[in-house]
């Protein structure tokens, strides 16, 4: 398990100590920290997340939930969240995200494990660390983030055009948002509509093979062709 990136989006310290001690009986090394919404982004901007556990309440304007969001539109990667509430807004927010599971504070070390092992094996995170995603005659490698030709030979990216690239090939055949877009590639810094349609017209122009489709009121998507 040393391969993989956990990143824990937790504002309590004792929750994450007890987070980490568990998952470092796994094999777990690549544990990260974040406290809010900035933090988690710029981390998952740098860092390719395997797994991601969030409280619901943190601090800041964005809560746990939709920091999530963005963060799996960036690598589908499993969320188990952690909260102290279980009242009806706040299970059907979490309910329209695809989530592993939850925790509900205070949990035992027994849960978490259990919570861990089956994450582990219902996203084939143990078996297959290397898998690849393939699009015409292109080939996205998840875990080294990097994008390589039919030859097998890395397409050299910038880096928003690999984190733009990691968004179009986590969800392919999906529409992004540009909030999501603007938020990830732009590292949550402010943007302009005249820089990102620059930014993805050369993009379009780079990779004249992938099928990106422009919706002006949604977003984005990198669709398989017909």
């Amino acid at each position: 398990m040393k391969h993989l990136n956990i990143l824990i989006l937790e504002d309590e310290l004792i929750i994450y100590l007890h987070i980490q001690s568990t998952l470092k009986e796994f094999g777990f090394e690549n544990i990260f920290l974040a406290k809010d919404y900035e933090t988690a982004i710029k981390i998952a901007t740098q860092t390719k997340i395997d797994i991601l556990f969030s409280d619901i309440k943190i601090k800041g304007n964005i809560d746990g939930i939709d920091t999530s969001k963005q963060i799996q539109s960036m690598y589908n990667n499993p969320i188990i969240f952690i909260t102290a509430y279980d009242d009806e807004y706040t299970l059907k927010k979490v309910s329209q995200i695809d989530f592993a599971g939850y925790l509900l504070k205070p949990f035992r070390k027994e849960e978490l494990k259990a919570l861990i092992y089956m994450t582990l094996n219902k996203y084939n995170l143990i078996d297959n660390p290397d898998e690849c995603i393939f699009y015409e005659n292109y080939c996205f490698n998840k875990k080294e983030q990097k994008l390589f030709d039919n030859d097998k030979k890395e397409i050299k990216l910038s880096k928003k055009e690999k984190l733009f690239t990691t968004l179009l090939f986590n969800n392919l055949n999906k529409t992004i948002s540009y909030s999501t877009i603007d938020s990830i590639v732009w590292e949550g810094n402010y943007v302009n509509d005249n820089a990102r349609r620059t930014f993805i017209h050369r993009y379009k122009n780079k990779f004249k093979n992938l099928n990106i489709k422009i919706d002006k009121n949604i977003g984005i998507g990198l669709f398989s062709k017909m």
